[in-house]
């Protein structure tokens, strides 16, 4: 393999954003050495750099080991990654969602810190305020909704039809929505499969807090039976944003394998133990749902890599 095809390869599986350029100037530096070495020595330049590269190993093997040396976020990096749960626990504890601008300011800094990260080339803090950043359309959704059942739509007797209102906003908005989550997890999934499950990590808390917020009146109109769902919620948040910070100051691949799963399991049980009606039967297959859900960028990754 020629040193440009194998570098391209190289850059194509290495997905450490910023890092990706330093590390591929200092290997090509490195192979023009040993060409220069090995032409010194009469080799010909072809086969010289065929050596060189050789002796790098497989494209996806060193892409592999430079992750695994790479894995190494500072802490305020790191603190920076989990700023968006404490921002959604703030959020969502205090009832603030209840403030036109409050919410409006909170959305407006997630989509500009988000917009940023992707400037910068996604680095290791983008994922988790890019998966908050993706909970927008499902409120946007839901507001959507919102606007449709207040709307003109009746049964003919002036009553609201709310089934075909459902339908109508189901029409409208998740088609949309899906399409930007969709493309938001491929992205990821191009770079590694745990960015993509970081990404939808927040996505099960959006949804739990839509539906409690419907069930207790709505959005203009939620009474005091949220508030214990409010509570609860919050501190899922925190819970995550501690394991974000786990997540990214882990050391190894597998340790962030298992802090994923760790983390699902615990927060899970955390709300378990919240819901009176829970059983442990209920509990576990909540926490099975949630690893599946959280491990399902690593099956769609696996069947990308097959078509390859």
């Amino acid at each position: 393999m020629l040193p440009t095809a194998y570098f391209a390869r190289l850059r194509a599986e290495l997905r450490l954003g910023e890092a990706d350029d330093d590390v591929l100037r200092e290997l090509a530096t490195h192979v023009e050495d040993e060409v220069e070495l090995l032409t010194s020595q009469g080799v010909d330049g072809t086969a010289a750099a065929r050596t060189a590269i050789g002796r790098l190993g497989r494209p996806q093997t060193l892409a592999h080991l430079l992750r695994q040396a790479h894995y190494s976020v500072r802490p305020r990096e790191a603190a920076f990654g989990a700023a968006p749960m404490i921002l959604a626990a703030v959020l969502i504890g205090a009832r603030l969602w209840q403030w036109p601008v409050a919410a409006a300011g909170t959305a407006v800094i997630v989509v500009a810190v988000t917009l940023y990260g992707l400037w910068r080339g996604r680095p290791a803090w983008f994922y988790p305020w890019a998966g908050v950043a993706l909970t927008l359309p499902l409120v946007a959704g839901y507001l959507g909704f919102l606007g449709l059942r207040h709307g003109p739509f009746t049964d003919g007797t002036g009553a609201l039809d709310v089934g075909l209102l459902g339908f109508v906003g189901g029409a409208l908005y998740f088609p949309i929505g899906l399409l930007v989550v969709c493309h938001a997890v491929l992205v990821a999934l191009r770079r590694d499969w745990l960015d993509a499950s970081v990404l939808l990590s927040p996505l099960p808390v959006a949804f739990v807090w839509i539906v409690a917020v419907h069930r207790a009146g709505g959005l203009r109109h939620a009474d005091d039976s949220l508030d214990g769902t409010s509570h609860l919620l919050a501190l899922i948040c925190v819970g995550m944003a501690v394991a974000v910070i786990a997540f990214m100051r882990a050391r190894t691949r597998a340790m962030r394998v298992g802090v994923l799963l760790a983390s699902a399991v615990l927060l899970t049980a955390m709300a378990g133990t919240a819901d009176a009606s829970a059983t442990l039967a209920s509990t576990a297959a909540r926490a099975a749902i949630l690893v599946g859900f959280l491990l399902s960028p690593a099956v769609f990754a696996a069947r990308l890599s097959s078509l390859r």
